[in-house]
């Protein structure tokens, strides 16, 4: 693997702390790790990477991705594009926008149709590979395209029926894994500001009743089985409140996993790993994760650092 290259690049940062760049503040250090902005030169980047052997993970917001203690081998990757543009029924949306901050944005000029994103407190590029959905509406209700670059570095438009999207699922997720989103474009319509307000509104109270607000958390841990909720399967084992080291299981919405005072990657899974078991001995139900693990666990990635 030749490396050379990359070290020269403007803005390369080496053995980087990924906790400073992971809204959930957990991560250990990426051997290299970089800032995009402009998305244009992301096509070269992830060419050369590919030739060169170099492993590239994307990082989104860190809002439901937990990086382990050891950190990312190769190059972690934020793309930091905020831009958006609104057209006739459609907004295009850059991958590091967070969708928080769109919704309340089209919601202000009048524009409807992306109201659901508040309570996605996700990046746009990170939503659209996992199909990020919130109060019955989201990625696979709203998407017409996104622009995605792969692993050649070519790039491609794909139509949402192209990306064939699942319950937090996608196309990108599995045979397309290593593609990277650039943009995504939403059908929005106008709509009277006063109404269009009123429905942010209404999803920004309803997710600050039923989901811990203003704390660290990773959203939802697990998908929710069919026909049942994994928060309340959680909540009947008696896990609600639950703490493990510097991580707890919230007691408002168990299917949120909080760090409360400096958690490792470690305690965290150690409650995800409680909850499915409890889950699973009581009910019989085993609940698949909906957060998305990176990276290694620290005493592997000693070894890998220290080589043979």
């Amino acid at each position: 693997m030749s490396v050379e290259w990359l070290k020269r690049w403007p803005g390369l940062c080496r053995d980087e702390p990924l906790s400073r760049h992971s809204q959930y503040g957990i991560g250990g250090p990426a051997d290299f790790f970089l800032s995009v902005n402009d998305v244009g030169a992301l096509p070269e980047l992830v060419a050369r990477s590919t030739v060169s052997g170099v492993a590239v993970t994307v990082l989104g917001a860190g809002s439901n991705a937990l990086i382990l203690d050891g950190g990312v081998r190769g190059l972690a990757l934020r793309v930091t594009d905020k831009r958006m543009s609104v057209g006739d029924g459609e907004v295009t949306v850059a991958a590091g926008a967070m969708l928080p901050r769109a919704a309340l944005d089209l919601a202000r000029h009048g524009m409807a149709g992306m109201e659901w994103g508040i309570g996605v407190p996700g990046s746009c590029g990170a939503s659209v590979w996992g199909n990020a959905g919130a109060f019955g509406g989201g990625v696979a209700t709203s998407l017409i395209s996104c622009e995605v670059v792969a692993p050649d570095g070519t790039t491609r438009t794909m139509t949402a029926d192209d990306c064939a999207f699942g319950y937090r699922d996608s196309r990108l997720k599995r045979d397309l894994l290593g593609h990277i989103v650039l943009s995504g474009r939403f059908a929005v319509a106008r709509d009277e500001v006063s109404v269009v307000r009123a429905r942010t509104a209404a999803v920004q109270a309803e997710r600050k009743r039923t989901q811990p607000y203003g704390v660290r958390s990773l959203g939802s841990t697990f998908k929710n089985p069919p026909d049942d909720f994994a928060g309340r399967l959680i909540e009947a084992a008696g896990l609600g409140g639950r703490v493990h080291g510097g991580a707890q299981i919230s007691p408002k919405h168990a299917n949120f996993i909080l760090n409360v005072d400096h958690a490792t990657a470690v305690d965290v899974l150690a409650l995800v790993e409680l909850a499915r078991d409890e889950v699973a001995s009581r009910f019989g139900t085993v609940l698949e994760r909906e957060i998305v693990i990176l990276g290694e666990p620290a005493e592997l990635a000693a070894g890998l650092r220290s080589g043979p």
